[in-house]
């Protein structure tokens, strides 16, 4: 019973004591609620960091694909990943002593950005996945697949580090290489032969990389690559030209086209289409068992739908044969980023920016700082993360400082993941080099009865790719006809009745316009030819399916005697509708010698050129060069002239030369003239004719055009020889002129 003001200041002081409880107690509450919250954080974390380093460590008990310090130079800079981390580490104050690595010491050149097209990284694909390399262009995306593949071409580029394949297990690491059918490499542009089927050009594949295997099992296995991957019903369709403008060629051309069209149900016209094109150049490159399979830009040309069906077509291979496959994409859409087992991105300057799960590379970038829209593909998201603006030198020069911290941020993942691999890389290395030399490429050992077998092959796909052109085979059929008449028409001063002196410079241009004539369509046709086939014959040479001998012994056989046979109808149809002297035998063996010459001077052009348009370019003024000096002055030689030695030289490797230095000297060997004038005649003549004017007969003919002494036979010789000679020539570019690639 206290007094009223005491209860009053009691009842205030309880308030006041449970206000303070209460905001105690919430106190406390948010407190443990935020510890609670950043544990959990930290818990997340640490999660995804376990969950990227188990996810690696099962992934390496499966085996696959295995990269060390790879990395591609513009000069020869072998560098390590922890190299390369050291440099992002320190970057204000690094100096090329900082670096432990001798080499680099005397080459400081090697840390500039400048100097790698790919900048040295160690990763790994596993076996059974699908690997896509994203990127901006110029990112290097080619030049990466190309090092995985053995494809970098030897002359500016230098690859440095350790590629490898591991099933899991250190004894049964290898090094992979094309040749020996380990890798399977579907290059951006389909390259084949346009006059062949599917069926044939499997066929022949079969033939050429299991030379060990019955033709009955080569055949069984080209029918089950057909059904797998779709094309049974095209299977017998010429496969065309995609680079005509009416869609190809698949029918053979203008002639007979309407009967091809009817008998393959009207799509023969126009051979496969881009996807069929695409599935029958994964069929190649799966006729043997390779271990890995590469692709530039499966997807180049191909709508979002075909696009589709190839990337799954790629990745169902990859789990069906649990191998690792690889390839580039540009820009892929939601759906074919969701095929991907793992991926690859790479900034410009080949800065390899993630490689790891799919699934895993979100949480990856959020916890470095950059979060994923959910309402974005995040293809499209991770390639614009890694593009430079080069519009906006201030946002450029931001982009450059995001990329290096990503590149840094992956170096130190990969440093983390790879810790205590190069070591083991050299010792995988040794082993794989050990193995590697162990074992011995049954393609490559000699045996007649494989060599014939690869001709043979090697001679039915030229001779079918040859015949099958009916359009090309009637235009030339026609030009030779035509151009026969067209030159009778035009001389016609060499007659049937008469052999007169004012005919003479009629007689020598008409045999030199043959000639001329023969060996452009000759030359021109074998190098367009040589052209089309670079991009099939490169791809056989990286496998080492054939000696570059065989090839060209088929491709002389296959084409030489169809060529010829123009020439033969040429001279036929010229000796019909003139006057010439000489006997149908003597021209038409001159006409073919030399256009069987023309065909080897073809081959030996083509054989040293790099790319088809090289061919062409140089093509053209060696031509040129050869038929000015080359063809023979109707009015007379100056005898009284010193000859330039060079352009005698140059005369020497003229098969025009030789073959109108034949011709002419047939016709007006022991040719007697009919007097048509008399001597005041003669001298009217001189202004027109020169001193061919005042001649007698063949003979002073010879003698007035410097071939006194010439012999028919011998200049035949001469002109075999020369043929032999481009032979040579080109067989020594096919061997030693092609490219070259780089093994690691």
């Amino acid at each position: 019973n206290l007094p009223p003001t005491l209860q009053k200041e009691e009842t205030a002081l309880l308030r006041m004591n449970t206000a303070l409880m209460i905001q105690l107690l919430l106190g406390a509450c948010a407190l443990q609620y935020h510890y609670s919250h950043a544990a959990e954080k930290v818990d997340n974390n640490e999660t995804i960091s376990t969950s990227i380093n188990e996810e690696h460590s099962t992934n390496y008990e499966r085996g696959g694909l295995r990269w060390c310090n790879l990395g591609v130079s513009v000069t020869f800079c072998p560098l390590t990943t922890a190299a390369m981390l050291d440099k992002y580490s320190n970057a204000a104050t690094t100096t090329i002593d900082s670096i432990d690595d001798d080499i680099t010491k005397n080459n400081d050149y090697c840390l500039e950005d400048s100097s790698w097209l790919l900048h040295p990284t160690s990763g790994y694909v596993p076996r059974g996945s699908l690997c896509g390399i994203i990127g901006p262009s110029g990112a290097g995306k080619t030049t990466f697949l190309n090092s995985l593949g053995g494809a970098t071409v030897n002359g500016g580029l230098h690859v440095t580090g350790t590629i490898y394949y591991d099933d899991g297990e250190q004894q049964q690491s290898q090094r992979l290489s094309q040749q020996n059918g380990d890798i399977a490499y579907l290059s951006q542009h389909d390259n084949f032969f346009a006059m062949l089927t599917p069926r044939e050009t499997l066929e022949l594949a079969a033939k050429l990389q299991n030379q060990n295997t019955e033709i009955d099992g080569n055949k069984e296995l080209v029918e089950k690559k057909l059904s797998s991957l779709g094309l049974l019903h095209v299977a017998d369709r010429r496969i065309g030209d995609r680079t005509k403008l009416d869609g190809g060629g698949g029918g053979g051309g203008g002639f007979g086209l309407r009967k091809a069209t009817k008998r393959a149900g009207g799509g023969a016209a126009s051979g496969l289409s881009g996807g069929e094109r695409r599935r029958l150049s994964v069929a190649l490159e799966l006729m043997t068992e390779p271990k890995i399979f590469l692709a530039d830009e499966p997807t180049t040309g191909l709508d979002s739908s075909q696009a589709g069906k190839v990337v799954n077509l790629i990745s169902k291979l990859a789990k069906d044969r649990n191998i690792p496959s690889i390839c580039t994409l540009h820009q892929p859409k939601s759906s074919i980023w969701k095929m991907l087992d793992e991926f690859i991105l790479l900034a410009p300057g080949g800065k390899m920016c993630y490689a790891g799960n799919r699934n895993d590379a979100t949480a990856y970038f959020k916890e470095i700082g950059y979060e994923c829209p959910h309402d974005t593909n995040p293809a499209e998201w991770f390639i614009d993360l890694v593009t430079i603006d080069t519009d906006d030198l201030e946002q450029g020069t931001k982009d450059i400082d995001r990329i290096n911290f990503l590149h840094h941020r992956f170096l130190e993942s990969c440093t983390s993941l790879h810790a205590g691999d190069e070591q083991a890389c050299l010792d995988k290395q040794q082993l794989a080099t050990n193995s590697k030399d162990a074992g011995t490429d049954n393609r490559k050992m000699f045996s007649i009865s494989r060599t014939l077998q690869r001709f043979g092959a090697l001679f039915q796909r030229s001779l079918r790719q040859n015949i099958r052109n009916t359009r090309v085979l009637m235009l030339r059929l026609g030009a030779a006809v035509l151009q026969a008449k067209l030159f009778a028409s035009i001389f016609k001063s060499v007659r049937h009745d008469k052999s007169l002196t004012k005919s003479i410079a009629d007689r020598v241009a008409l045999l030199t316009y043959g000639c001329i004539n023969l060996s452009i369509m000759a030359l021109m046709k074998t190098l367009d030819l040589f052209a089309k086939e670079r991009g099939v014959v490169l791809r056989e040479q990286m496998r080492s399916s054939y000696s570059s001998l065989e090839y060209l012994l088929a491709k002389v056989f296959a084409e030489m005697p169809l060529d010829a046979s123009f020439a033969l109808i040429f001279a036929s149809v010229l000796k019909k509708l003139t006057g010439l002297r000489s006997s149908m035998g003597t021209l038409m063996k001159t006409y073919c010698l030399m256009t069987i010459s023309s065909v080897s001077l073809g081959f030996a052009i083509g054989s040293i050129a790099s790319t088809a348009e090289t061919a062409m370019a140089l093509g053209v003024p060696v031509l040129v060069i050869l038929m000015v000096v080359g063809v023979i002055n109707p009015s007379g030689v100056n005898t009284d002239e010193t000859p330039n030695r060079v352009m005698e030289w140059i005369k020497l490797f003229s098969p025009i030369k030789w073959a109108i230095e034949a011709l002419v000297t047939a016709e007006f060997r022991g040719m007697t003239f009919e007097k048509d004038r008399d001597f005041w005649g003669n001298l009217k003549e001189l202004p027109r004719m020169g001193g061919l004017a005042m001649v007698r007969d063949g003979d002073e003919v010879l003698d007035a055009l410097g071939l006194g002494n010439a012999n028919y036979n011998e200049i035949m010789i001469n002109l075999t020889k020369l043929t032999g000679t481009f032979l040579i020539f080109s067989w020594l570019g096919l061997a030693f002129g092609g490219p070259k690639f780089q093994q690691t």
